[in-house]
């Protein structure tokens, strides 16, 4: 299990500073936090990832280190697998969201409501 020694959230930007114990620093956005069976996983994306692709997320999870929580890499494929299928779940049960969508919803009353021709 690898710790991040250091660990920053600027919630403001959803950005998650890592330093590894090489003193590496990544920026990861912070997606969704969950628990299973008793442990907090995290799912983020890296955050210099291509906007026009598909993100593929991280697994980490809290984990306490003398007294100060830490997220740490799972190295346990079978626990993996079971915190990731578990934010997948999360994620299919959002609603899809629209974002090229620039139509504010006002037509609502303008043609097919009778009160509004006057």
């Amino acid at each position: 299990m690898s710790e991040n020694e250091n660990t920053y959230l600027d919630e403001e930007e959803g950005v998650i500073e890592l330093e590894d114990e090489d003193g590496n620093v990544s920026r990861f956005e912070f997606v969704d936090r969950a628990e299973l069976d008793g442990v907090t996983y995290y799912a983020l994306i890296p955050a210099d990832y291509d906007e026009d692709e598909t993100a593929e997320f991280v697994v980490l999870k809290e984990t306490d280190i003398n007294g100060e929580i830490m997220l740490a890499t799972v190295d346990d494929d079978d626990e993996y697998n079971r915190a990731g299928e578990m934010f997948i779940q999360r994620f299919s049960s959002l609603p899809d969201i629209d974002l090229d969508d620039d139509d504010d919803g006002g037509e609502d009353g303008e043609d097919g409501d009778p009160k509004a021709d006057g």
